[in-house]
């Protein structure tokens, strides 16, 4: 038989999981019958319970209408049962969500994302992911990621070439709307990043062949779908654009430094200068590059060009 201690913490456990994901859910809460039929226990240990969780500073309330138990906000308890997140944290784990289906599936008793942000397809509050891609790859995927396994796939070019590659997955990426798989040639001694289209992806395969994950702080971090070779764009917005420039970042290591006509200086970290002029171009007038030297000749290539396609 268990112990009376560890019963009455499954019990706690299990009526705060209900109760939070009730919430999280938008439940208008929980009947006693359901929580005394889960918790294997009678309507007066539920009363005793519920209390037992108040003491611990969750919001416990009863509603007579409605005759249901429920959280009248959102309570995390001192042990780590079910986690109710929220806020940006909430909002990035969705777009895992989506990216990743089994993902949701594996934490569905571990963490409540509030309902606000669940994925439905008329969802505006999720980025918008632009590619076509089919789902059938996102468990191959999944897998192959979450338990360090070489994965196989054939990947199109945009040439239209193909070929097999086998590779070394570490992360999902997402830029303008286009999920990237980040990984390592399994044959690249350099470790070398690349990052791998979704909708170029076919016939993906984890393979029994594991691999050493490579630390986190290790995998390059840029803007665009290029990360083989990482530098600093040093950009500048002039006084019309500053404050559009001020209130984005649009990566981590970004830095901004106001200038005295107005302006703002600012540097972002890309991975191909074609792609970066391209990101350049695409924010408008009154934002140019002024470093690295590849940088300013590529976005002034591609001035010229929209500038002969315009009949300027």
């Amino acid at each position: 038989m268990p112990s009376p201690l560890l019963e009455r913490l499954s019990r706690l456990a299990t009526l705060h999981d209900l109760l939070a994901q009730a919430l999280a859910q938008g439940l208008p809460g929980r009947e006693s019958d359901e929580l005394q039929e889960a918790m294997g226990c009678e309507r007066k240990a539920l009363y005793r319970h519920a209390q037992d969780l108040r003491e611990l500073g969750a919001p416990v309330e009863y509603d007579e209408g409605l005759r249901r138990w429920r959280y009248a906000q959102v309570w995390n308890p001192p042990v780590p049962w079910t986690w109710t997140v929220d806020g940006a944290l909430a909002l990035r784990l969705s777009m895992d969500y989506l990216l990743d289906p089994q993902l949701e599936y594996d934490l569905r008793e571990v963490v409540a994302v509030p309902s606000d942000l669940s994925l439905r397809e008329n969802n505006q509050t999720l980025p918008r992911l632009t590619a076509r891609f089919s789902k059938s790859i996102l468990p191959h995927l999944s897998i192959a990621i979450r338990e360090h396994r070489v994965l196989r796939f054939e990947y199109r070019k945009a040439n239209g070439e193909s070929s097999v590659r086998e590779v070394c997955p570490h992360s999902v990426f997402e830029w303008n709307g286009m999920p990237y798989l980040q990984a390592t040639e399994k044959t690249d001694s350099g470790n070398g990043v690349k990052r791998f289209a979704f909708s170029r992806i076919a016939k993906p395969q984890a393979l029994d062949e594991a691999f050493k994950a490579p630390a986190r702080k290790k995998l390059p971090t840029c803007l665009g779908a290029f990360c083989a070779q990482v530098f600093t764009a040093e950009l500048v917005a002039d006084a019309q654009q500053a404050s559009y420039v001020l209130e984005r970042r649009w990566h981590p290591d970004q830095t901004m430094r106001e200038l005295a006509n107005g302006a703002v200086a600012f540097t972002l970290p890309f991975g191909d200068y074609d792609e970066a002029a391209r990101w350049i171009v695409g924010q408008g007038p009154g934002i140019r590059p002024t470093a690295p030297r590849q940088l300013v000749g590529a976005w002034r290539k591609m001035v010229r060009q929209l500038a002969l396609q315009a009949g300027v």
